[in-house]
């Protein structure tokens, strides 16, 4: 087979490849409290088997997913979690070789930190708006 066809081949798959893979969707949302409370702080995550997509928690409890560079995410079912809580803040201290670790509390019950235990699920088939309500430890 001749370079000329076998590029024109792969040229060819290539392209079979992304028929059917529409274009990335927005998905947006708020994160309370049953107060109605925001949370504000994290990143709401959407995972399947083949993606992982984040998005800011704002301070007034929105986020909008993000996946690499660009805005959305693929149409599909998917997990969802909370991330992004309670991580250490290290600092140093008084003296050479001192540190100090601060682990601020966990806001948001625990279950809600994974997608296998969060029971959180959300079907993206167009723009989507996902509200999550959290509840607290």
């Amino acid at each position: 087979m001749s370079i000329r066809l076998q590029l024109y081949a792969v040229f060819l798959w290539l392209i079979s490849l992304s028929v059917g893979c529409g274009p990335n969707v927005t998905v947006t949302g708020k994160v309370t409290f049953p107060d109605d409370t925001p949370l504000t702080e994290g990143q709401v995550i959407f995972e399947s088997p083949t993606l992982i997509s984040k998005g800011r928690i704002r301070e007034d409890g929105t986020y909008t997913l993000e996946t690499g560079e660009g805005k959305g995410i693929p149409k599909g079912t998917y997990d969802v979690c909370i991330g992004g809580l309670g991580i250490p803040k290290v600092t140093s201290g008084g003296g050479p070789g001192q540190i100090s670790v601060d682990r601020p509390p966990v806001p948001i019950d625990r279950k809600f930190l994974s997608a296998a235990t969060s029971d959180l699920t959300c079907e993206v088939k167009g723009k989507t708006t996902f509200n999550i309500t959290v509840t607290p430890p």
